[in-house]
């Protein structure tokens, strides 16, 4: 049983291709991105709105950097450094996610990923948001081979808390992050995740 579909193929130097599609909702894909994109970024970064509570998109707001960050993203790195993508809806960019860090624990070698979700503002609220976040980390877990999957973020961002503590159920932990300022933080294990009612085994008809 599985809640999306995926075509993955980012051990390609210069050919990286990522793609994930709901079943749940038929509208909603997830795509590493491309230079057309770079208007409707442009747009969704510059709305105070959708990231006054991440210090991630700080210095986001020119064509300039986006073009930077489109760059950065299509370059997935060898061996795997990231798994950003866009999250369109209808045909229409609406916000943005993945897995921005990947990398092995030092202490005991574990492979991991640092996870998010950003909606454009005007379409949270109708089940986009958990969709998305959850295809993320199944296919963190399933397709690139994870154990531990994190997300985190400020104290203020009451969506994004709301959507892990009440819609996925996980329990957060306080960190000190002084890079991003993340006050909390959700590290959900591949244990954790296969037990969970949001894997494809389990997943329920609930949403956001």
């Amino acid at each position: 049983m599985t809640f999306y579909t995926h075509t993955t193929n980012l051990s390609t130097k210069g050919h990286a291709h990522l793609q994930m599609s709901s079943l749940r909702f038929p509208q909603l894909e997830l795509r590493l991105p491309v230079a057309d994109d770079a208007e409707a970024l442009l747009h969704l970064f510059s709305d105070s709105r959708n990231v006054q509570y991440d210090k991630s998109c700080d210095g986001l707001d020119s064509a300039f950097a986006i073009d930077g960050l489109i760059n950065q993203w299509q370059d997935v790195g060898h061996p795997l450094e990231r798994a950003n993508v866009v999250i369109v809806v209808d045909g229409e960019l609406v916000g943005t996610g993945g897995i921005g860090w990947i990398g092995h624990r030092k202490s005991d070698n574990i492979l991991y990923g640092d996870a998010g979700i950003m909606i454009d503002t005007d379409y949270r609220g109708k089940g986009y948001a958990y969709e998305a976040l959850c295809m993320i980390i199944d296919h963190g877990f399933r397709v690139l081979g994870m154990e531990e999957v994190h997300v985190a973020c400020v104290d203020a961002n009451r969506a994004l808390k709301g959507l892990m503590n009440v819609k996925l159920g996980f329990e957060a932990t306080p960190t000190q992050d002084q890079l991003f300022g993340n006050e909390w933080i959700w590290r959900i294990t591949k244990e954790m995740w296969h037990k969970s009612r949001h894997s494809p085994e389990r997943h329920s008809n609930t949403g956001v």
